[in-house]
């Protein structure tokens, strides 16, 4: 038999900050999903203004992950980690609140009575009603993200968006409160913003967006303007070709600059004349460093070679004759291999190099 009005004292630390709770057992009824969750919130946005409890808990249950928690909860004959409540809306738990209550509708169903008293009530850790949502925003951090329990990445960025932009959090503290890089930070929140400047709402779309706020060309595109069209938006188009399906996936966007560097390429691109794939294959037909590791590698020796500082150089070869040594064996290795690819040096000296643009 459960024992309803039990009640064991608990608390929770967050940084310096300890905090009382309870924990007692709680109607499954009477209890509200957190509007502000991260996970409830891109429901919410997927749904639009005025969503209410019952559309909520729809789009809840439809997760394969809530159906798995609902057999693992049923198997286990009950939660094996209480949720956290503040009043009567659950902080910390909603798919676990989704699960009991369907468990509770099969038994009610069933009118199995047993059943009815295990599944009415829900084990949960009640937090002090004065409570700030800063604290409580802290508490979710540390549970989802630095936890075992993790959002998926763009409920992640939700979280660090709303911990920057509504109580004024810097990059780095987030950083150091969950346990992440300042820089993998700063792309999960540039890349959040992008979405919610483009109302862009698909969670699936994220680590597009997040590609694109990691990529330094693509920012150095953005802002140059050198290989794009006059008032040519990069972000807004962007969401077009993520929203169209014109770009694979998400990795594919690290492969952006290449196309839309060389002037073939992207104007055919651009035109919709042919698709990402395709354009890509004139870049590489183009440009073979971009395909290849091998070619990449022979092109920053060469960019190493003609952006040194000769007279450095000149003087650290003198004084050092092993660097003397790597410079000359460089040489040698280089045209003993293009002959044996079938290069003839003195030819290829005379050949005009191929456009870049």
């Amino acid at each position: 038999m459960i024992e309803f009005n039990a009640t064991t004292k608990s608390s929770i630390t967050v940084g310096d900050t300890t905090i009382a709770t309870e924990i007692r057992m709680l109607e499954v009824t009477h209890l509200r999903y957190y509007a502000e969750n991260p996970r409830i919130h891109s429901i919410l946005k997927q749904l639009g203004d005025s969503v209410t409890q019952e559309q909520i808990e729809r789009k809840l249950w439809e997760q394969d992950s809530t159906k798995d928690l609902y057999q693992d909860i049923k198997r286990n004959g009950g939660l094996l980690e209480e949720i956290i409540v503040r009043g009567d809306e659950v902080l910390e738990g909603n798919s676990r609140l989704c699960a009991y209550r369907h468990l509770l509708k099969n038994a009610c169903e069933k009118k199995d009575p047993n059943e009815i008293e295990r599944w009415s009530h829900i084990r949960a850790k009640l937090l002090p009603d004065g409570i700030s949502d800063e604290l409580v925003f802290g508490i979710l951090g540390i549970l989802h993200i630095r936890g075992k329990a993790e959002w998926r990445p763009y409920e992640q960025a939700s979280y660090l968006h709303r911990q920057k932009e509504t109580y004024k959090k810097k990059e780095s503290d987030l950083a150091e409160q969950i346990g992440i890089k300042e820089a993998d930070v700063k792309n999960m929140i540039e890349a959040y913003t992008l979405m919610e400047k483009y109302g862009v709402t698909d969670p699936s779309r994220f680590s597009y967006y997040v590609e694109f706020a990691k990529s330094r060309k693509l920012s150095d595109l953005s802002e140059n303007k050198e290989y794009l069209p006059p008032n040519f938006n990069l972000e807004e188009q962007l969401s077009e070709w993520v929203s169209g399906d014109k770009i694979p996936r998400a990795e594919a966007v690290r492969d952006l600059p290449n196309i839309l560097k060389d002037r073939s390429a992207r104007t055919k691109f651009l035109s919709g004349n042919v698709g990402f794939e395709e354009a890509l294959e004139i870049v590489r037909d183009r440009h073979p460093e971009t395909a290849s590791s091998f070619y990449s590698k022979l092109k920053r020796a060469k960019e190493a070679m003609s952006n040194a500082e000769v007279l450095t150089i000149k003087g650290e070869i003198s004084q050092d004759s092993q660097k003397r040594y790597l410079i000359i064996d460089l040489y040698k290795t280089a045209r003993k291999f293009a002959k044996d690819v079938g290069i003839d040096i003195q030819n290829a000296e005379r050949e005009k190099r191929p456009r870049d643009k």
